[in-house]
């Protein structure tokens, strides 16, 4: 530890700190727009010059590392003058007329810079030079004319997601943001992670959902977390008016330390399908609007008539624990039905449960994907299910990880030739995923674990989406579509219908769908449930690496619309039975593959 004097308090911080951070740590505000906390320091704008005893020129703050008994001065005439001058120089590049600008009034880090030096106008007269504006790309628009050359976005291309898609052309003032050899970004190497997005400090990235919908302070921002797979990414749900305006990614979650992918961050935006706004009974061929009572009443009746052996019941993934532990409580403990199902063909969570009760622990935390010198990739996708984990892998590439491809699972010998190997390195991990990890290929499997633990040769499994791995531990298992029941009760939550979950559905004489959203499950159902959808309830989460994460209500329900424990609660009412089973202790009492963080 060394000793810093800022403005004369003297404040202690690691070796290796740079003066910036010593500065935070002694609360002076340093102005700057090419750092940014999760980003290695580049030294670009200038704007954080600060004054060091001893030295002859003023000093950035961000990529200066700081010694001990050093002492810096933040705010002084000299550095003033000089962060106005910096200021002026990025105003004069480009067109930066503010009043046009999505970013205005307190979402652009370079307007606001200006105003904190009480700039109303600059000196120097812009060129008035305009650059192309490329709306290529469906989500995002790229604006040079705002852009300050501060390189966020490229870094967090290179440096965090690792694809490296943007990239500068021309030199100086006409420096030129560009996707790949200057190809429109909508025909680009471009992943649609919205990544650059978020890290740009000005209006240089232009959000096309959310632009000029509100700045930071008018929208309303609830902490959750992703669930669009089971990674268990932290991310900022932003809100106006009872509506979703834009995700971000929380930059202090452990997991993703604020990346999202473009599951996590676009799709559920650009979600458009219509509500479930009622009850509805099928009468004579026709689903017609009823009320709970009258459709709850009719589900009764039916669970009364048809006998357990002939009632199937399923549920998404999707659905918190507190869902999940309500459902098993009602149809397996207490209506004893013949299959419980999970709507997602993904084996990983079941089968990690599986092997856990032979093995106990055996896997490691996923983030040991960001510290490994090689990685054999098994049946896992890492480029559209689990984005986050490949940016781990993909960003150590020019660091000289070795990667092993093989996410089908179709090339034995790939998985010889890392066996073979894996003396050469000193970190390797293995991610096994669902075109692996299948209770067909169990042998296989105990044969793999057996051989990694003698091998120092990390586990990580990817467990399928949002709670799979919960509703494993909670004994619910990927549906059958071949067991065929009288009666069928699906909760789809705001799930998407595909080909297998109509497939199980279509089995059945009766049929009970609890669903936000109309799809070709609720057109066939004989009742129909309106449920709330991810923003309009609270409830936990159980990430592929066991950590309990909390997905905060950010929306309120819309009306008629119910969550699956308070419609399961309602309807045990009506067959005179209660609800009472601890969901924190089902967690526990199942040998799992991983050690919990509960």
């Amino acid at each position: 530890m060394i000793n810093v004097n800022i403005n004369g308090q003297i404040v202690e911080v690691e070796n290796g700190a740079t003066i910036l951070d010593a500065a935070k740590k002694a609360g002076a505000n340093i102005p700057s727009l090419c750092h940014h906390p999760k980003l290695h320091p580049y030294g670009a704008c200038r704007l954080c010059m600060v004054e060091v005893q001893g030295a002859r020129t003023l000093v950035p703050s961000c990529t200066a590392p700081a010694s001990d008994n050093m002492v810096v001065l933040t705010d002084t005439p000299r550095i003033k003058q000089a962060r106005k001058f910096v200021l002026s120089m990025l105003f004069s590049e480009r067109n930066h007329f503010c009043m046009y600008c999505q970013a205005t009034d307190g979402d652009c880090e370079l307007q606001n810079a200006a105003y904190a030096e009480d700039m109303t106008n600059w000196p120097i007269t812009p060129p008035y030079l305009p650059f192309a504006l490329d709306a290529s790309h469906p989500d995002f628009i790229l604006e040079n004319n705002r852009c300050i050359l501060c390189r966020r976005c490229v870094r967090v291309c290179g440096e965090l997601v690792g694809n490296f898609t943007l990239g500068f052309e021309e030199r100086g003032s006409a420096s030129l943001l560009v996707a790949d050899n200057s190809i429109p970004l909508g025909e680009s190497t471009c992943i649609s992670c919205g990544n650059c997005v978020q890290f740009c400090p000005t209006g240089a990235l232009i959000d096309r959902r959310s632009a000029y919908q509100g700045r930071q302070t008018d929208l309303t921002h609830t902490e959750s977390v992703c669930l669009d797979c089971a990674l268990g990414c932290g991310r900022v749900v932003l809100t106006r008016d009872n509506r979703l305006v834009r995700l971000e990614g929380l930059l202090e979650a452990e997991v993703n330390q604020g990346l999202l992918c473009g599951l996590g961050r676009y799709a559920p935006v650009k979600d458009q399908r219509e509500r479930v706004t009622t009850p509805m009974i099928r009468r004579e061929g026709q689903l017609v609007p009823a009320n709970w009572e009258e459709a709850l009443d009719v589900v009764a009746t039916q669970l009364k008539t048809i006998g357990s052996d002939e009632i199937s019941a399923y549920i998404s993934p999707r659905q918190s624990i507190e869902a999940l532990n309500a459902f098993v409580e009602f149809f397996r403990d207490h209506i004893q039905v013949r299959q419980l199902g999970l709507l997602n063909k993904d084996e990983t969570a079941s089968v990690s449960v599986r092997l856990a009760e032979e093995f106990g622990v055996f896997e490691s935390d996923v983030k040991v994907l960001s510290d490994c010198d090689a990685a054999l990739v098994l049946g896992a996708d890492l480029t559209d299910k689990h984005q986050v984990a490949g940016f781990m892998l993909k960003r150590q590439l020019p660091d000289g990880l070795k990667l092993f491809s093989d996410p089908d699972a179709t090339k034995p010998e790939m998985l010889e030739e890392f066996k073979n190997r894996v003396n050469e390195w000193q970190t390797p991990v293995m991610v096994l995923g669902e075109n692996f990890v299948k209770r067909s290929n169990l042998a296989t499997l105990r044969e793999l674990i057996d051989w990694a633990d003698g091998s120092h040769v990390r586990l990580v499994l990817l467990k399928g989406e949002a709670n799979a791995y919960a509703a494993a531990i909670n004994g619910i298992l990927p549906s059958d579509p071949s067991i065929s029941t009288k009666l069928a009760y699906m909760v789809v939550g705001d799930q998407h219908a595909n080909p297998n979950n109509i497939a199980s559905l279509q089995q059945s004489e009766f049929k009970i769908v609890q669903a936000a959203y109309q799809s070709e499950l609720t057109d066939i159902a004989d009742v129909v449930l309106p449920a709330v959808n991810w923003l309009e309830e609270e409830g936990h989460y159980l990430s592929t690496d066991g950590k309990l994460n909390l997905n905060h209500q950010a929306l309120k329900p819309i009306e008629h619309a119910k969550s699956t424990v308070e419609s399961l609660t309602t309807l045990a009412t009506k067959l005179g039975l209660t609800l009472t089973r601890n969901w924190m202790s089902a967690l526990t009492d199942q040998p799992t593959s991983i050690t919990l963080s509960l």
